[in-house]
């Protein structure tokens, strides 16, 4: 069977994706099972495998990396559906049926699933260059290895045609603008704030000060008492002796 060159530096669309064996003819689609795509990239006759989990800009990178290795000839969707997007449904349905004038996939069951940065020629590429494996739902390794050991025995060789390389974009946000206050617009807040650390400074000095005094009067009154009972004892020890003689 022929095997050719992938695209220079393919995959040419980054992702979640593992790189096995370019010239294998195998591409996996794990949909929201991500914590599949390590065992899977690792059966023989994988070429690539990785989530995929918007009916949109996530299925438009996929297929630019297919169509962009004529020597992968199949591809097995499976992994657990993902919630909304329906991403795999939208697959098969683009798959199946292709895109309307507005470029959404006819039949796709997912939310959004408009593909608007695929050619015509690069869907009907897809279409043409791989058979889809229907494994939708399905996360059982044994099931998974078996349809892909199955597959690579009938490698029917690389696509008849070169790499078709497209561009895929995904939307830059617009910048946020942050309005910064003007110094004399918040000079008002600047000198309030001060105003009250050093109403704060004066009422701790208060406080202070009368727990001093508070201190000062407890031990004088103390010390007030211990000098009255001294007095009172030498008195009565004076007046003891005055009788005793």
């Amino acid at each position: 069977m022929s095997k050719v060159e992938p695209a220079q530096e393919w995959p040419i669309v980054t992702g979640e994706f593992i790189v096995s064996d370019p010239k294998a003819p195998v591409a996996v689609c794990l949909l929201s099972s991500e914590a599949l795509v390590k065992k899977v990239a690792s059966i023989p006759g994988v070429a690539i495998a990785g989530p995929c989990k918007t009916e949109n800009i996530g299925i438009e990178k996929m297929i630019a990396n297919i169509i962009s290795n004529p020597n992968i000839r199949f591809l097995v969707i499976c992994g657990v559906e993902v919630t909304g997007h329906v991403t795999g449904g939208s697959i098969e349905a683009l798959w199946r049926n292709g895109i309307d004038e507005s470029k959404k996939i006819k039949n796709a069951p997912g939310a959004i699933p408009f593909v608007e940065h695929l050619t015509p020629e690069a869907i009907e590429r897809f279409r043409s260059q791989v058979e889809l494996v229907n494994l939708i739902n399905v996360e059982d390794l044994n099931i998974i290895r078996k349809t892909i050991e199955d597959l690579a025995l009938r490698n029917p060789g690389a696509y008849p045609a070169d790499p078709l390389i497209i561009k895929v974009e995904e939307a830059i946000a617009k910048p946020i603008t942050v309005r910064i206050p003007l110094a004399g617009s918040i000079n008002p807040v600047i000198d309030n704030a001060q105003q009250l650390l050093e109403d704060i400074r004066y009422r701790v000095q208060i406080l202070g000060r009368t727990l001093r005094l508070t201190s000062a009067i407890t031990y004088l009154r103390g010390l007030g008492v211990s000098i009255g009972i001294l007095i009172s004892l030498l008195l009565y020890i004076t007046l003891l002796l005055t009788i005793i003689w």
